[in-house]
C-alpha cells in the first residue's frame, strides 16, 4: 500500500507540475514574422470549417478570411487558412499555440502560402493578432498568444511575448521591416 500511495503521489505531483495547456515555441520577432512571410494581409473571417484529414488520425480546421487590406506581399482578396485542430462529431482537438478562428473576426494575420493552394499563419499564434477598438476608439492590434503558452529563444531563454499595439503603429512597423526584407508595401 505504501509503494502505491508513493507513485500516486509521484504522478500527482508530475501531473500538477506540468500544465495541461503547456506548449513551447520559438519566439519570432515582428521582423522575423514578416521575412518568413508571403503576406500580411487584414481581413474578415467569413467561415471556420472543421473536418478529420484524408488519414481520419487529425482534426483540422480552415478558416476563409475575406482580406480587407494587404498591408505587405502579395495576396488574393480571400484566403484559405488551414490549422490543426478543431470539433468534428463530437470530438474536439484543441491544439495550445496554434491559431484560432471565430466566424466575424477582424484579423491581422502573417500568412504563409502551402503547396496545395491553402495558406497557415506564420509563427503559429505569434502571427495572429485581433483586431479591436479600445475605449477611446482607437483599433488595436491585440495578440492571441495564450498565456500558457511559453515562448523561447534558440538558446532556450524566455523570450518577450508579443505585446499590444496601435493598428497603425504596428503596419508602419511591418511595413518597415517588408522593406528591410524585400517584400513589396503597399
Amino acid at each position: 500500500m505504501k509503494r502505491f500511495l508513493g507513485l500516486s503521489l509521484c504522478a500527482l505531483a508530475l501531473a500538477v507540475a506540468v500544465p495541461a495547456s503547456a506548449s513551447t515555441f520559438i519566439g519570432l520577432t515582428t521582423d522575423e514574422l514578416v521575412a518568413t512571410s508571403d503576406a500580411i494581409v487584414q481581413g474578415e473571417v467569413l467561415q471556420v470549417h472543421s473536418f478529420w484529414s484524408k488519414s481520419g488520425r487529425i482534426i483540422v480546421t480552415e478558416a476563409i478570411v475575406r482580406v480587407t487590406e494587404t498591408v505587405a506581399g502579395k495576396s488574393p482578396s480571400a484566403v484559405v487558412l488551414r490549422t490543426f485542430g478543431g470539433t468534428v462529431e463530437g470530438y474536439t482537438v484543441e491544439a495550445h499555440g496554434f491559431p484560432k478562428f471565430e466566424k466575424g473576426q477582424e484579423l491581422l494575420l502573417f500568412v504563409s502560402n502551402q503547396k496545395d493552394g491553402t495558406a497557415e499563419v506564420n509563427g503559429y499564434r505569434q502571427g495572429q493578432y485581433r483586431i479591436v477598438r479600445d475605449k477611446g476608439g482607437v483599433l488595436m492590434a491585440v495578440p492571441t498568444v495564450e498565456e500558457g503558452v511559453r515562448l523561447v529563444t534558440r538558446g532556450g531563454q524566455a523570450a518577450a511575448r508579443p505585446q499590444a499595439l496601435r493598428l497603425d503603429t504596428f503596419k508602419s512597423q511591418i511595413q518597415a521591416g517588408a522593406r528591410r526584407a524585400g517584400l513589396s508595401v503597399n
